[in-house]
């Protein structure tokens, strides 16, 4: 889908322009699925790529209470997500990048019951939070015993 999507931006316009309709065009995608189906996408584009499906589809069932699988199925027909040969959920990286982007984006559309309900850290996030943890216990440590964790 995306690759045939990009093509069909990119056709006689500038890259600029073509990236900003693309953007478009996979947002109008995600309008119109249903509400459960955009939670999952967004739970998949920021905490569960990578994680195994039947994980997921308890979480779903439970949280949605109704057939995730229909709804998976409906985003897989799309191609917006899928499953590796492991079992684990997959999901572009345009995509990824969408959702991410829907959540943290102010000015989108969003509507609030999908906002700051998820949580995930960059890599690069993480190591440096890691690392001011780190500092953050030695320097309790070396002011006295009580205050190490």
């Amino acid at each position: 889908m995306l690759q045939a999507a990009r093509a069909a931006v990119l056709r006689g316009s500038n890259a600029a322009d073509g990236e900003g309709q693309l953007r478009d065009l996979l947002y109008t995608t995600f309008k119109v699925l249903e509400p459960a189906q955009q939670h999952m996408f967004l739970d998949v584009a920021t905490v569960l790529r990578g994680q195994p499906k039947r994980l997921a589809m308890t979480t779903w069932d439970a949280w949605h209470q109704t057939d995730s699988l229909l709804l998976f199925e409906g985003l897989e027909r799309r191609n917006l997500l899928s499953c590796n040969s492991k079992g684990e959920l997959q999901m572009h990286d345009v995509l990824v990048a969408l959702g991410r982007r829907l959540l943290r984006d102010d000015s989108s559309e969003l509507p609030q019951q999908l906002r700051g309900s998820r949580l995930w850290v960059q890599d690069r996030e993480l190591q440096g939070y890691q690392q001011v943890r780190a500092a953050r216990n030695g320097l309790e440590c070396l002011q006295g015993p009580d205050t190490c964790s």
